[in-house]
């Protein structure tokens, strides 16, 4: 019996490929590892394709292909859908864009996975044998086993990654944020929160010999009673790891921090979103600003790295929040923040409450990201809210900022700090790429003359070719860090 080959895509923003991403800061996918382990090992070939580490590759000869899509991406991978198909192959598409928009996705595929595709593979792949490929495959109900195989890690190309293994203890989260599209993909629309049972667990980790893991979930504090107990069987295995949390709960719980502390917690993630009350309370945050430094320095004593995320262009926000944030993240030590645009995801509250205000500017895809302004903002321009926006990296990541930064951590936790910090700072600057022709623009000095904010451009193909021997040297130093791949 002829063997069957299939090609799991992941394409990525323009911007945030192989060739501008720092390879430390590259962490590896877990979906596709998750699918692949789906497929019957004596019927298929399989192999990942992960724009984040190399250039797609359209003449694999493959039967099937998989595309997962985020919002940003989708009109790069129908692209990408088109040039598989063209070349032979059947695509089937899924993810939060898919999930919330499947009439879209259909157009540019021979099928639609729906939610979670756990569920479905089985139905689809034997489907996908017999030639009768439905147009749309919905999960019929929320997974609560997602990964009874171990997921295919060894099909990640292991030069591409600082580290290679990662896995969910839990699925879901229990708040409701109103800009927040994870229940899309992650229940087919619906909200739930799973637990995997510790003990699978920790069966998994022991299978990992990487040091240092990611666990993927999108708040491991939603069951504090479940995280209490995954810490303490992690303990014994003596691995870093980190994952996204909630500050709402450990703000309440300060207890919950040693107990992280000694169960391998090594940074975390939080969405603080904004410094302003008002501004949190507007998409439905539960956080609470005015306990914010209490409970970052609450966290950094316990030695563990904050990393947060601030969403720009809130309802209550102004063109000088950037300024105000920006001196706040510095002077508590935030070991590294991202900062998003503030982006309408189509499926969510805050696309149908923007789309009846008449206040969205566009929808081409591409430019939801989270770099780019797609809706009319309360209080400033789109030009203010955009070159704000890059005022506020360009600042928090400028080397002044970083040794601020680097001094603060190093008298709070000690001299390792320095180093910690500092290749931390390195690597967001490599990331958020901050382009020296953007320097000359500055929201607060050329307020009343900003230009228009560019039109990104959704895909390259053929790609182009060009050197980056900064971005080359960077990841191969990156090879040299004390972990695993």
């Amino acid at each position: 019996m002829k063997r069957l080959k299939a090609g799991l895509i992941i394409p990525h923003p323009e911007d945030q490929k192989w060739d501008n991403v720092w390879k430390i800061f590259r962490f590896p996918n877990l979906t596709l590892p998750t699918l692949a382990a789906l497929f019957p090992e004596e019927e298929w070939d399989i192999e990942i394709q992960d724009e984040l580490v190399a250039p797609l590759d359209f003449t694999r000869g493959y039967d099937l292909v998989l595309i997962t899509v985020t919002t940003s991406v989708a009109i790069k991978a129908y692209e990408v859908a088109r040039i598989f198909r063209q070349a032979g192959a059947q695509v089937i598409l899924g993810g939060i864009h898919p999930s919330a928009l499947p009439q879209e996705a259909a157009r540019h595929a021979d099928a639609v996975v729906i939610g979670e595709a756990e569920s479905v593979m089985s139905r689809l792949l034997e489907d996908f044998k017999n030639n009768r490929l439905a147009k749309f495959y919905t999960m019929p109900g929320m997974a609560d086993r997602w990964d009874r195989r171990l997921p295919r890690w060894d099909l990640l190309d292991p030069k591409g990654y600082l580290f290679r293994e990662s896995l969910t203890a839990t699925r879901g989260c229990n708040y409701r944020c109103k800009f927040c599209s994870i229940h899309l993909a992650l229940g087919g629309g619906q909200y739930g929160y799973r637990k995997k049972p510790v003990a699978e667990v920790v069966a998994i980790l022991e299978k990992i010999h990487s040091p240092l893991i990611m666990f993927w979930d999108d708040d491991l504090l939603s069951d504090p009673r479940y995280t209490r107990e995954l810490c303490q069987a992690l303990r014994p295995l003596g691995k870093k790891w980190m994952s996204q949390m909630s500050a709402t709960y450990v703000a309440q719980h300060p207890e919950m921090l040693k107990l992280l502390a000694a169960g391998g917690c090594s940074a975390m993630f939080m969405g603080l979103e904004s410094v302003d009350q008002e501004s949190l309370t507007s998409v439905n945050k539960q956080n609470s600003a005015k306990n914010y430094e209490t409970l970052i320095h609450r966290i950094q004593a316990v030695g563990i790295d904050v990393h947060a995320g601030f969403v720009s262009g809130l309802d209550h926000e102004d063109v000088f929040s950037f300024e105000r944030t920006v001196e706040w993240g510095n002077r508590v030590g935030l070991c590294g923040a991202i900062w998003r645009v503030l982006t309408p995801y189509p499926g969510t509250q805050l696309f149908e409450e923007f789309r009846r205000a008449g206040r969205l500017l566009t929808t081409d895809w591409t430019a939801y990201s989270g770099e780019h302004v797609v809706f009319r903002p309360a209080r400033m321009t789109p030009e203010e809210l955009y070159w704000g926006h890059k005022w506020a990296k360009r600042q928090f990541y400028s080397y002044r900022s970083i040794g601020q930064r680097m001094l603060r951590r190093a008298k709070l936790q000690g001299a390792g700090e320095l180093l910690n910090t500092f290749g931390t700072g390195v690597g967001y600057r490599a990331m958020f790429r901050i382009p020296s022709q953007e320097r000359d623009v500055d929201v607060y000095r050329d307020r009343k003359h900003l230009p228009p904010q560019p039109i990104p451009v959704a895909y390259r193909f053929p790609y182009v070719r060009h050197s980056n021997w900064k971005h080359k040297i960077l990841n191969h130093l990156a090879d040299y860090l004390p972990v695993g791949a």
